[in-house]
């Protein structure tokens, strides 16, 4: 005789094991979305303060720039020469020219006397500042000066497309702070301008060497790439080699800087943190399942030898009693009783029928 109770067991056990996957998928899948959120906001605080770092470092430049401003208004409206004249390059020509000076109060006497009085932050600006590379002036009457006796080929070229691709970029009323992505040899620009009795003369060029700052960090982080992005997510500056081309495949984190108006971009060398989560929370699904299924395995194994196997030979028992045979020999621990009731009973219904 077949037994109900091992059809309901064996559908028990079906129930059991999609419980035992549906309740295993939603604590991963809760504790995925608290350990994506932990993350990211780990993350998030990690870039603050790698862009507070950076913004630590570049604001000696901006202050370097005020000081060298500030020189220059007061050196244009002095007039002390000790030098009869100054090399400057003639934008027109890219030519190096020896310009004299005069004790005159001509516009273009006026800068060449400034000039020479800012000589000394002309020396001090690549080593002074780390990002700071270079400082250059260049004047609205076609020249520019960077405090050198020799200018280099590629320089006078970089320099000349420079401005011929951004000579219209500037108001000429506005006096704030104008940044460039790309300027000489992979450098980002920083220009301010220069006024003199509310008429721009010129503007100080100031050359950011940028990827140093950013190869510091990921020095100190290994496990990450850092850039600078500007307002159109161009590639400003980076600490891998990665252009916008590229970009795409990566996923960016972004914090705005503070005195630039760029942002700071990490990536994660380890994957986004989704694609890591993923992994955790399929690592953590079949760790759940693997633990409750080894607990159900183990009651169903106990239920099915002490419930299941019993109910089976008692199954088997009172086929043979209606058979007119001798019941079964071997009784489980336990089941004495049942098994005798339903021998006396057969036993009974027998004389009764007699």
């Amino acid at each position: 005789m077949s037994s109900p109770a091992f059809v309901v067991y064996t559908r028990t056990v079906r129930f059991s094991i999609l419980i035992i996957l549906m309740l295993s998928f939603a604590a991963a899948f809760i504790q995925f979305l608290l350990q994506f959120n932990s993350n990211f906001k780990n993350s998030q605080l990690q870039l603050e303060m790698f862009s507070q770092q950076m913004d630590a470092q570049i604001s000696p430049v901006i202050q370097f720039a005020q000081a060298v401003t500030n020189r220059a208004q007061l050196g244009i409206q002095r007039a002390v020469s000790d030098e009869s004249q100054i090399p400057v390059l003639s934008l027109t020509t890219g030519d190096l020219v020896q310009q004299k000076l005069n004790a005159d109060s001509a516009p273009l006497n006026q800068e060449l006397q400034m000039l020479l009085q800012l000589q000394p932050y002309f020396d001090i600006a690549p080593a002074s500042i780390s990002p700071l590379k270079d400082l250059y002036y260049v004047s609205e009457q076609g020249y520019a000066y960077n405090g050198q006796h020799k200018w280099s080929d590629y320089v006078i070229e970089q320099l000349t497309d420079w401005l011929q691709r951004y000579q219209r970029s500037e108001n000429g009323y506005d006096r704030n702070p104008v940044f460039y992505k790309d300027f000489i040899l992979e450098q980002a620009a920083m220009s301010v301008p220069f006024y003199v009795n509310e008429r721009k003369i010129g503007r100080f060029v100031l050359a950011l060497e940028l990827a140093p700052l950013l190869a510091n960090l990921e020095r100190n982080n290994p496990d990450r790439y850092f850039l600078l992005l500007d307002q159109a997510g161009n590639v400003v500056a980076s600490s891998k080699f990665i252009n916008g081309d590229n970009l795409e495949q990566y996923q960016l984190q972004i914090q705005r800087l503070a005195d630039l108006p760029w942002s700071l971009a990490l990536i994660d060398k380890r994957g986004s943190a989704l694609g890591s989560g993923l992994a955790s929370f399929i690592l953590h699904w079949f760790s759940y399942a693997a633990v409750l299924m080894l607990l159900a395995w183990l009651l169903a194994r106990r239920y099915k030898r002490k419930i299941m196997g019993p109910l089976q030979r008692l199954s088997i028992h009172i086929d043979r009693l209606a058979n007119e045979q001798a019941g079964v020999r071997r009784i489980p621990d336990g089941w004495q009783d049942l098994f005798e009731k339903i021998s006396e009973l057969k036993t009974t219904d027998k004389q009764k029928t007699d």
